[in-house]
């Protein structure tokens, strides 16, 4: 869907013809399976606007301006489809060489299993050319300031960093709809009575059995 976009992106420039002067020209490249259509916008005086016209055909597989559409075009018109063609070619090369960058390690673990079971010619042959664009590579990541050291380094503190994170989520405890659990309260503490010193206890229990005597109880005194 981008690159169709991008190819209907229409290039602008003035046209000077005596019924529009100063109205704007559009060139539009639109991409279809196989081919690019080439399409030209021209200022129709019964219509009072712009009208689209196909000015011809480009090949996808092979996007080169034809001899037909070179004599359909006007040398500005030419120009316009040369700039977009030059344009697409880097569009591409630049998605394709991002692809390969971004599928290059796992392609990698995969060379990585297959030498671990084939030693022929083959493996051989494929070895050389390996280690060849393999210095290349190395190459281009130190220039790039991707040494080894920085990039190992950048690849700890980054699972560290991950290992943190998961740490802390899983230390909440989550409900059941995926919210956290309030923390449940303490638990009340008992309160704690002083105990009584032992004098008053000793106090309440005279004053509940009464003053007692070496004979026991005094009984009434009689009388002579």
């Amino acid at each position: 869907m981008a690159g169709f976009l991008r190819g209907m992106m229409p290039t602008t420039r003035r046209i000077g013809s005596a019924e529009g002067s100063g109205w704007e020209s559009f060139m539009q490249f639109r991409e279809r399976r196989r081919v690019i259509q080439v399409i030209r916008t021209v200022y129709d005086p019964d219509l009072k606007r712009g009208r689209s016209e196909l000015v011809g055909k480009i090949d996808k597989a092979a996007p080169v301006v034809t001899d037909k559409l070179q004599r359909s075009c006007t040398p500005d018109e030419l120009s316009d489809v040369l700039t977009y063609l030059d344009e697409r070619h880097n569009r591409l090369r630049n998605e394709a060489v991002r692809a390969g960058a971004e599928t290059l390690p796992a392609q990698m673990r995969a060379a990585a299993e297959y030498f671990r079971t084939h030693r022929d010619n083959d493996a051989r042959a494929f070895a050389t050319e390996i280690r060849l664009a393999w210095e290349e590579l190395k190459t281009a990541l130190r220039d790039a300031g991707f040494s080894k050291s920085k990039v190992l380094k950048g690849a700890v503190d980054r699972d560290k960093a991950v290992e943190t994170a998961e740490a802390a989520v899983s230390s909440v405890p989550l409900a059941v709809g995926g919210a956290a659990e309030p923390a449940a309260p303490p638990p009340p503490v008992a309160p704690v009575r002083k105990p009584r010193a032992r004098k008053a206890r000793a106090a309440s229990a005279t004053a509940v059995q009464g003053p007692s005597s070496g004979s026991g109880s005094a009984g009434p005194a009689s009388t002579a």
